[in-house]
């Protein structure tokens, strides 16, 4: 399945609430685990479009079509936390691994050295999905698990 990412833009916004809110299967795996209201995801929108902090937030597109988020928010000695939202009816079909892979090469550009995926201990599927892009769980916090890859 061919994808690209774009980067996040104002003609975006709505798409990436509407993902975020559409799959309470999905956000329930979420650090926030509720629906998110319209002018909070804007609040938390706005200053990465305009680059004002170090979060960098990509849409996932098949033919130009907005399928997912992929994103990382860079840390502290050349760290970053990454993170991965794909509409339902394109999971299991790759997209996710390839969407993943694209991401890798965006940190690597940012100067990025290890990557880390915070995962909860029911999601099944995205720890299978970054296992096998290599990430290692090293440890966990609570219900989530610490997923760690060197790049």
């Amino acid at each position: 399945m061919k994808i690209k990412l774009k980067k996040a833009d104002f003609s975006d916004i709505e798409f990436l609430w509407h993902l975020r809110n559409s799959q309470p299967e999905v956000f329930r795996f979420f650090q926030t685990n509720r629906v998110i209201e319209w002018q909070e995801h804007v609040s938390w929108i706005m200053p990465i479009i305009l680059g004002l902090n170090e979060k960098r937030l990509f849409v996932v597109c098949q033919n130009k079509t907005p399928i997912g988020q992929v994103r990382f928010d860079a840390k502290e000695n050349q760290q970053a936390v990454v993170s991965i939202a794909i509409l339902k009816e394109f999971q299991g079909r790759g997209v996710g691994k390839a969407a993943l892979k694209l991401l890798i090469k965006q940190t690597k550009k940012a100067g990025m050295k290890t990557l880390l995926a915070e995962i909860h201990q029911e999601n099944i599927a995205s720890q299978k999905l970054f296992e096998k892009l290599g990430f290692a769980l090293k440890g966990q916090d609570g219900v989530w698990g610490k997923y760690y890859l060197v790049i």
